[in-house]
């Protein structure tokens, strides 16, 4: 078999457009990507403020003992949520949904439900949400750092139970 091949290459229309003279300087349209985000902020809020009162619903119907079904529920809408708060600038409230994911997934695993160190995560996530100063700085800092001494405490209390 022979014949002629040829290959047909497409034109990059995205790097012609960068290459074109012109335009936004990369630092402006970074800054108005940002503040387009920000503008995002009142939904995300009132999507994350959502999710919670699901969350906190779900948790509250969760009896003594284990249930998977409900762990397993509640695990799927919080790590659902992860990337929301990151993306409007709250990252905190990332750090501490992806917090209380792995505490689920701990509880799911060890087949066990302690609804303390759950609520605990569930009452910094609404104070972050709806105190600005507890998702920033100091403020934000002091949060997380008790959150992971909870569920340090959790895995240490859990192992000594082992």
């Amino acid at each position: 078999m022979t014949g002629v091949v040829t290959f047909h290459v497409p034109e990059n229309k995205l790097a012609k457009l960068i290459k074109t003279p012109g335009g936004k300087p990369v630092v402006e349209a970074v800054a108005d990507a940002q503040q387009g985000l920000m503008g995002l902020q009142d939904d995300c809020l009132a999507d994350l403020g959502q999710m919670l009162v699901e969350a906190e619903g779900a948790a509250a119907r969760a009896g003594a003992a284990f249930d998977a079904e409900l762990v397993e529920q509640l695990y799927g809408r919080v790590s659902a949520a992860i990337g929301v708060p990151t993306a409007c600038g709250m990252e905190p409230v990332d750090t501490a949904l992806i917090s209380l994911s792995d505490l689920l997934d701990n509880l799911q695993e060890r087949s066990v439900w302690d609804p303390e160190p759950v609520a605990v995560h569930l009452r910094a996530i609404r104070l972050m949400l709806n105190v600005e100063a507890a998702r920033q700085g100091a403020g934000a800092q002091g949060l997380l750092d008790g959150l992971r001494q909870v569920s340090q405490r959790f895995a240490a209390n859990d192992a000594q139970a082992d």
